[in-house]
């Protein structure tokens, strides 16, 4: 079989109309692209037509000075005929309408923005074995006060300031140690015995009987810390009487996980409490209030949970685990809920514990679309209609969020993008840094594309950004979380569940490639 040039096939798609991320051609409706700033693939811009005009002028001037030019019918064309022309890099864009002459009349919008590169094979050295990195991480991991301290006392580390999330950090371990006593079992002991450790001080920390939010872990919680002043504490501290709804569904199916592999019932008890209250809080639309007063139950916000990142998820493995047919209900409320509204509208919100709620297309993240990539690829992966959409949904993260070589130099934030270390997966539009969660979704996705039947070049990007990941683990194993500056990349600001959620998709990927 002749061998794939996936360098020259990454351009080309990237050069393509049929490949853009979700066009939108005409319409007068929002682009979702209008708070973005950086392209990998083709774009079109939202400029307001101009009343009797016929043929619009685009001029665009690349970082090398070189101007590249053509027209087209409409304000709001795809920049296909001169995207392969414009090298990576900053690109200032400027469009005109013409009159009857072929003079340009009037400047009818402007944008610059940032030409990513498409995929290139060789990025990272390929890796010998990614379940050996994985087991390097874990084994790091029990080295760490974040995880002694639970083997010791049987409760959080008073100085890890990440366990102000305990729903999303605990959930993270859980899930993680049931990985690695498959992985690896003669850790399974101990894995076991961390994983309900935490699970049972989570269990303890859940309202009981009677309270309006009964059987609800709680999103935010504060009281174990030693410090009540560093920046996380401050967040949890402002928002302890919320909940934020996505996370007691990643809960619960980290629940049913433990039950199926310890046997013990009482977490599939607690899941089922879950479950329950995610029957009665569904909303018409399908999906669920993002943010509800943990105290009332009294709902906080008009922003909905994007239900297929967890919950519809966990409605699945409900219904697996149950029969109850309400669960399957809700799943395809859920999907139902994402295509009529997120994918409609193509607004795929960043939904963070410690972010304040946005408005539409303002903070994008690549979570939502994401999952909702490889709900599709498990569930409908012989439809093609839905795989067509999958595929979108693909393009659009790496368009937006993966970076193969250089960075675009503007951000929001206080860093210095010419120091990020590439490939990389960025995080959302308000933390757009490399992350190694980020950048271990997009294995996932592009892993769970590939094993649809999507083609070989999905696996390919699977593996560079893995290796990427690998590339960036510190001699002790611990794969940091943050990758911006050299004081980042030798483990400041570190989040547990990053890690091991890399861990998890590193074993994931070296299962998938049948490594030995």
């Amino acid at each position: 079989m002749e061998k794939i040039n996936f360098t020259e096939q990454a351009f080309n798609e990237c050069c393509s109309a049929e490949f853009t991320p979700h066009p939108t051609g005409k319409t007068t409706k929002p682009f979702w692209n209008t708070s973005s700033y950086q392209f990998m693939y083709v774009p079109a811009f939202q400029f307001n037509e101009l009343p009797g005009t016929k043929i619009y002028r685009y001029r665009a001037v690349d970082e090398k000075n070189v101007e590249h030019v053509f027209e087209a019918d409409n304000c709001r064309a795809l920049l296909t005929p001169i995207w392969a022309e414009i090298p990576e890099g900053v690109v200032n864009l400027r469009v005109y309408a013409l009159d009857r002459e072929g003079n340009e009349k009037y400047l009818i919008g402007a944008r610059t923005f940032f030409r990513l590169a498409p995929f290139e094979e060789g990025l990272v050295p390929e890796v010998p074995s990614f379940k050996a990195a994985a087991m390097k991480a874990y084994d790091c991991s029990f080295e760490q006060p974040f995880i002694k301290h639970w083997f010791t006392d049987g409760t959080p580390d008073p100085d890890s300031d990440r366990y102000v999330y305990p729903s999303k950090m605990i959930a993270a371990i859980i899930d993680s140690m049931i990985e690695l006593s498959v992985l690896c079992p003669e850790r399974k002991e101990q894995a076991m015995k961390l994983a309900t450790i935490t699970a049972d001080y989570l269990l303890a920390s859940t309202p009981k009987t009677g309270h309006p939010m009964y059987g609800i872990p709680p999103t935010y919680k504060i009281d174990f810390r030693s410090n009540p002043e560093t920046r996380n504490n401050l967040k949890a501290g402002e928002r302890i009487n919320t909940v934020m709804m996505i996370y007691p569904a990643t809960v619960c199916r980290a629940y049913l996980h433990l039950e199926a592999a310890t046997g013990d019932v009482k977490y599939f008890e607690a899941a089922k409490l879950i479950g329950e209250y995610f029957k009665k809080t569904v909303e018409e639309n399908g999906s669920w209030c993002l943010i509800r007063d943990y105290r009332t139950g009294e709902k906080l916000t008009p922003n909905y949970c994007l239900p297929i990142q967890e919950i519809a998820p966990m409605c699945m493995e409900m219904y697996a685990r149950t029969g109850d047919e309400a669960y399957k209900k809700m799943a395809d409320g859920a999907v139902a809920y994402m295509e009529k509204t997120v994918l409609h509208d193509f607004n795929f919100e960043a939904q963070f514990e410690d972010m304040t709620v946005s408005t539409h297309y303002s903070n994008l993240s690549h979570y939502g679309a994401s999952a909702l990539a490889r709900f599709y690829c498990n569930f409908y992966s012989d439809n093609e209609e839905k795989m067509a959409v999958a595929d979108d949904l693909a393009r659009y993260i790496e368009d937006q969020f993966c970076i193969w070589k250089r960075p675009a130099p503007f951000t929001r934030t206080q860093f210095d993008p010419s120091d990020y270390p590439t490939p990389c997966g960025l995080e959302q539009y308000d933390w757009h840094v490399p992350i190694d969660a980020s950048t271990s979704d997009m294995v996932r996705t592009f892993m769970a594309m590939h094993k649809a039947g999507r083609g070989e070049l999905y696996l390919e990007k699977a593996k560079t950004m893995a290796a990427a990941i690998v590339k960036m683990q510190l001699p002790n194993g611990l794969i940091p979380t943050h990758w911006m500056t050299p004081k980042h990349r030798a483990g400041a600001g570190f989040w547990p569940n990053c890690m091991f959620f890399a861990t998890g998709v590193l074993s994931q990927l070296s299962a998938y490639l049948k490594e030995n």
